[in-house]
């Protein structure tokens, strides 16, 4: 996937504009940090998931807490379309704790 990414450019990505644009004004994120990440940081790839046929989930390392999801789609011919992106940040997820029922 990394070499897959490395032949593209700017100009072969495209974005679902409106829902793109409003998770990147939630993430703190913008758009030009995307191409970046996803064209010329690959080496931040940590995981990708299959999710169906052409439609993929990418997982970025930004830090040893926090990872970049992007799900991405490959139907247009020589385009990268960007459906959706999301941080997940471990310290978020680390107050939730089970909660044990009494029998």
């Amino acid at each position: 996937m990394k070499k897959f990414l490395e032949n593209f450019t700017e100009s072969n990505i495209d974005f679902d504009d409106p829902h793109v644009e409003l998770r990147c004004k939630e993430n703190n994120f913008t758009k030009q940090d995307l191409i970046r990440i996803l064209l010329y940081e690959t080496n931040k790839l940590s995981n990708v998931i299959a999710d169906r046929s052409k439609v993929y989930k990418l997982y970025f390392n930004l830090s040893n807490r926090r990872q970049l999801k992007v799900i991405i789609d490959l139907f247009e011919y020589k385009k990268i379309k960007i459906r959706t992106i999301k941080i997940l940040d471990r310290k978020l997820y680390k107050r939730i704790r089970l909660i044990k029922r009494k029998r």
